[in-house]
């Protein structure tokens, strides 16, 4: 991740954040292509499997799949709280936190503390969640894009000298907005599976492709110095 830059009074903490969450693939339309014996079994499997994922705790991916084979292509909504408690964004949101804390401590610094308050964003970026970070959240999603936005307020107790290395302490105030174009690339596979077949039924009509959305209340991040 490249330095954070300035700007006005936004703090963004990376160059390369994009403004669009989509991510396209290459498959076929919905429903483009006449479907074959194969495809009907398939998804008939894949709607035996929706349960019993469920009973097994896999709520979340049951109930994705099940949204794809609905085949109705209306946005799939989630908490962003849930996939935030995986490790990849955590690390990705502390590595956010901590850049816009440094950023603000140096501009804080150097305006002898008249500047104390900072909008913040990451713009859009994307994080992989693994299997053995969270098996349900891998089921149902693979990866997302998120953004965090918010506002950074340096709390009194330190004295603005500028050129100072010290970390005030700071209180971040930020949502989190999560994207995801649901579907299956068929250039793709993973542990030796590939999604050819599984991309094939929304080409087929026998499953649809749909947007994740998600956007979170206000959620709070203070810290109390320098971390190492």
């Amino acid at each position: 991740m490249t330095a954070p830059e300035r700007q006005s009074s936004v703090i963004h903490t990376s160059r390369t954040g994009r403004p669009d969450p989509r991510t396209p693939n290459g498959n076929a339309p919905y429903a483009s292509r006449m479907p074959r014996w194969r495809d009907r079994a398939l998804a008939l499997g894949l709607r035996a499997l929706v349960p019993l994922w469920r009973l097994v705790g896999l709520r979340t991916g049951a109930a994705s799949l099940r949204h794809y084979l609905l085949g109705r292509g209306a946005p799939f909504v989630i908490d962003p709280a849930q996939p935030l408690r995986a490790k990849p964004f955590r690390r990705a949101a502390l590595t956010h936190f901590e850049e816009w804390w440094a950023l603000a401590a140096i501009r804080w610094h150097d305006s002898e503390g008249t500047e104390s308050v900072f909008e913040t964003t990451t713009h859009w970026h994307g994080v992989l969640i693994r299997r053995a970070d969270d098996t349900d959240w891998w089921l149902a999603m693979r990866g997302l894009q998120y953004r965090i936005t918010g506002r950074i307020e340096v709390l009194p107790g330190t004295t603005a000298l500028p050129g100072s290395p010290v970390l005030p302490d700071v209180r971040l105030v930020y949502r989190v907005e999560v994207y995801k174009d649901w579907g299956f690339d068929k250039d793709k596979d993973e542990y030796g599976m590939s999604f050819t077949p599984l991309a094939h039924l929304h080409e087929v009509g026998l499953a649809r492709e749909f947007p994740v959305t998600g956007h979170s209340g206000e959620l709070v991040w203070t810290s109390n110095g320098p971390t190492g």
